[in-house]
This record gives C-alpha cells, sequence and structure tokens, in this order.
C-alpha cells in the first residue's frame, strides 16, 4: 500500500469512528494545509521506520537474545571446565576442545556478544553485580571478587545479564 493509499484509509477510518457518536459530541477534523500534512506523514513515517530498526538492532537475526545468553553461559561454563583440566580426556582432545569453544565464543563476540568474567577484580559495592556471598578472608586489605557464579552478559554494548559473584573481603587476622 503506498502511503497516501495509508493515509486515505485513516481518514476514512477516522470519518467512520466519529459516526458512531451523536453529532454533538463530534470532533471536527484538524485543519491542515496540505504541506503541513504531508510533513506530519513524513515524520511519522520516519519515526515508524527508526522504531522498527532499533528492534532489529536490540534482537539478532536468527535467534533471540535468550538463546544467545544460554550459547554465552553454556560456553562460558565449558571453558572454566576445560581449564581446570580434571576429566580423562586426552591433551589433544582437550586442545581441541578448547580450540572449538574458542571459536565459538569469538563468533559471538563478533557480533557483539561480550562475556565478562570477574575473578580477581577489586568490588566495589556501585558496581552492578549480584553479590551471593561475603566471605571474611584475612589475608585480604580491600574486597575483591573471589569467584565470579555467573557472568555479566552484553549484547551490543546493552547488559543483558547481571554477573552474580562471590566477593573476599578483609577479615579479622589470626594471631
Amino acid at each position: 500500500m503506498t502511503s497516501r493509499t495509508h493515509r486515505r484509509v485513516r481518514q476514512v477510518r477516522a470519518a467512520l469512528g466519529q459516526l458512531r457518536h451523536p453529532p454533538e459530541f463530534r470532533v471536527a477534523r484538524p485543519l491542515l494545509e496540505p504541506a503541513q500534512a504531508e510533513w506530519a506523514a513524513a515524520v511519522l513515517a520516519e519515526a515508524e521506520s527508526a522504531e522498527a530498526l532499533a528492534r532489529q538492532a536490540r534482537t539478532p537475526q536468527g535467534a533471540g537474545t535468550d538463546a544467545m545468553l544460554g550459547a554465552a553461559v553454556g560456553i562460558w561454563r565449558a571453558l572454566r571446565k576445560l581449564d581446570q583440566g580434571t576429566g580423562p580426556l586426552s591433551s589433544a582432545d582437550l586442545r581441541q576442545v578448547r580450540r572449538q569453544v574458542h571459536a565459538s565464543r569469538q563468533a559471538l563476540a563478533d557480533d557483539g556478544l561480550e562475556i565478562q568474567e570477574h575473578d580477581g577484580q577489586p568490588f566495589d559495592s556501585g558496581q552492578s553485580l549480584e553479590v551471593l556471598v561475603f566471605q571474611d578472608e584475612p589475608e585480604l586489605d580491600r574486597e575483591v571478587v573471589l569467584e565470579t557464579v555467573r557472568p555479566s552478559v552484553y549484547f551490543r554494548g546493552e547488559r543483558i545479564q547481571m554477573g552474580q559473584v562471590i566477593v573476599g573481603r578483609p577479615g579479622p587476622r589470626a594471631t
């Protein structure tokens, strides 16, 4: 449908909608010059197309954000398991699996998905992290993330998952 036809359909619908009401309650159409009406229609069309582009940018083609989030966390967990080195896999098998997982993670990163791990980073209460547990650690002199339970995940710069961490804080020194 062309924009002119679309505009005319809206006008007819508006006019018919007014016929439902008694004459004293009908609202007259605003009087616009043709140039003003065309300008308003162009602005509305641009706003609609901008909204459509924004929706398309937020959702990747072929996979929803939830699917990408699941893939990101699964890859992150697999890498942690593989890096711990426990299991009956030979070193050649481990290298191959690690290489495949790294390639998958890189493909997601190329599409704008970033997985952020927080292990060993200084912790500040203003950070956007969910702290599951605070542990007293006598050897620490400031709060530090001891373990990342769930990573922070960003898609094209926007956070889609808040990280969960265990934080160590300075505790009483043993004497």
